[in-house]
């Protein structure tokens, strides 16, 4: 699981702050919600191709011991311990496939300004997140525009720090 931290987000006198960090509105040029979401088809493909190579290699073992001369017991121990290996290395598999399935989708409020976009928080509220892309774009023609609120902000803690640029993104694609 990843670690959490409670981030205050407040606007206020014209400036958005996300923790420690300010954006002035004047500065806003776009505020959008970005999904990461866990490569799930990529980590099941990568069980399967990762499950048949080691059944591959285990019957090619299995056969080479059978055809080898050694004695029964010896050929059982060598056996044993193949199927062992092989156990273990499925069940390494099986976890690494269980942890990226059980992987939340998170939600990155991103920031675009005069520079490069910017992740300012991430979370695993979408709506939480589009609510405060409403409340932004608002306040930028609001000059009394406040709010405040607390966000379980997972950022630096979820997956790849990117950076979006230009409109109709996806957030992250993979290779």
């Amino acid at each position: 699981m990843a670690r959490r931290k409670v981030t205050v987000v407040e606007l206020s006198k014209r400036v958005l702050w996300v923790g420690a960090e300010a954006y002035p509105l004047n500065n806003i040029a776009r505020a959008t919600t970005v999904r990461i979401e866990p490569e799930r088809a990529k980590a099941v493909g990568r069980f399967l191709q990762s499950t048949v190579v080691l059944a591959v290699l285990v019957a090619g073992a299995l056969l080479v011991l059978r055809k080898a001369e050694l004695s029964g017991s010896d050929r059982e121990q060598y056996e044993q311990g193949v199927m062992i290996t092989a156990y273990v290395l499925a069940g390494l598999f099986l976890l690494k496939l269980l942890s990226v399935l059980l992987t939340r989708t998170y939600y990155a409020l991103v920031i675009e300004t005069a520079g490069p976009p910017r992740t300012a928080l991430v979370t695993t509220d979408r709506e939480l997140v589009q609510s405060l892309v409403r409340k932004i774009m608002a306040a930028i023609d609001n000059p009394q525009a406040y709010f405040k609120q607390s966000v379980t902000n997972y950022y630096g803690q979820v997956g790849d720090n990117f950076k979006v640029f230009g409109s109709g993104n996806t957030g992250k694609v993979g290779r």
